[in-house]
């Protein structure tokens, strides 16, 4: 499978231990790079939603690692992404998030491009025998859409995104692509970009670390990630219909759920970067931004139906309050595990049967890292 997008359902259940990824795999500057060129410039990757540029000439920024790429919907309202590199001599372009004039203008020397990313302007430069400014437009950079989400991809010859986001069910009743942002925080997370994805995928931390949570979920009071039984999402407990700490909203369901996904929640992760917590009012989502070996970025956002976020009673505290503390409580274990990882004494752990899902993600980790030299990933 060249892409990996998996619902919270288990598709086997192993009953052996197997090893894990070696620690240096979370830490070494080598390995980082092998990552930085074999996974975030090559794959697609979420840069976000289609309502942060909701009118003609928006602008965001998305710094990539070690690129900047400017995102921009332009006048016939299509959304285009380009490197944020002006190509006369190098110049950042453009900076933040926000409305252009009715070009793209390098503040250096005032070259001038359209929003389609045609050169279209060099002041005091004249006509030059030999330079042909259709040459000279800016570097684009492949963009897709997908359930109201932004998706970039920065290898020169990608695949379409459906093949990278591999097979999914049973979600078109959440009608993301519709739903609209009420409450977004930025993470900053002193932990390699893998672990927030493991953590992500096992709940045998859950009765430890998060006691609101398992109030809500029964089988996480167990340890449990899915139930083994083909049923798609994790039930609610009962008299449960959101994630709150007393359990309850005010807000409506979406519209167009079954009676069985009132009653359920399900997440999903989509490789490399993003992370979606569906549930009978909202969807929440999460998306990661690697910014160096140990660190991580993290940009969530939790999503309504624009008439619920209309109601003039429309208040998500209560939700906000139990999203937020359920993140937070899992930053603070990914970072005692990034701590830990340095150790000299670990060399690698193990995933136990209910730790499917990791040892799925890791799998897919690898299958799109490809082998790196021995002496930046460790024991092996």
């Amino acid at each position: 499978m060249d892409g990996w997008a998996m619902p919270f359902e288990l598709k086997r259940k192993p009953v052996r231990m197997r090893q894990t990824l070696p620690a240096r795999d979370y830490y070494a500057p080598g390995i980082f790079d092998l990552e930085k060129e074999r996974i975030f410039y090559q794959k697609w990757f979420c840069a976000g939603r289609q309502e942060e540029l909701p009118n003609e000439r928006d602008h965001m920024i998305r710094e990539v690692l070690n690129e900047s790429i400017l995102i921009v919907r332009g006048e016939s309202g299509m959304l285009r992404a380009f490197y944020n590199v002006c190509r006369h001599r190098g110049s950042k372009l453009c900076d933040g998030a926000g409305r252009l004039g009715s070009a793209i203008v390098c503040p250096y020397h005032g070259w001038t491009y359209s929003l389609d990313g045609r050169l279209v302007g060099t002041p005091n430069v004249g006509e030059v025998e030999g330079f042909d400014r259709s040459e000279y437009g800016l570097h684009a950079v492949a963009l897709e859409t997908w359930n109201g989400f932004v998706f970039v991809n920065l290898s020169a010859n990608p695949r379409p995104l459906e093949e990278q986001l591999g097979p999914w069910r049973d979600y078109q009743r959440y009608h993301i692509e519709r739903l609209r942002s009420g409450w977004r925080v930025v993470y900053e997370v002193a932990a390699n970009w893998k672990i927030l994805h493991e953590n992500y995928n096992e709940c045998l931390h859950c009765p430890r670390v998060h006691p609101e949570l398992v109030k809500l979920i029964p089988i996480y009071r167990r340890g449990l990630i899915a139930e083994n039984d083909g049923s798609w999402g994790n039930r609610l407990a009962d008299g449960v219909t959101t994630f709150s700490k007393t359990g309850h909203s005010k807000l409506p369901f979406l519209p167009d759920l079954t009676e069985h996904e009132k009653r359920s929640y399900n997440g999903m992760t989509v490789f490399p970067n993003l992370m979606l917590d569906l549930l009978p009012d909202h969807v929440m989502t999460s998306v990661l931004w690697p910014t160096g070996p140990e660190r991580t970025r993290v940009v969530s956002e939790i999503l309504f139906e624009p008439a619920t976020l209309a109601r003039d009673d429309f208040d998500p505290a209560d939700i906000v309050e139990l999203q937020d503390l359920v993140s937070r409580q899992d930053w603070v274990v990914c970072e005692r595990a990034q701590q830990g990882l340095r150790s000299r004494a670990f060399k690698f752990g193990v995933y136990p049967p209910q730790d499917e899902f990791v040892y799925e993600f890791d799998q897919e980790y690898l299958r799109a890292r490809g082998p790196a030299p021995a002496d930046d990933t460790g024991a092996s």
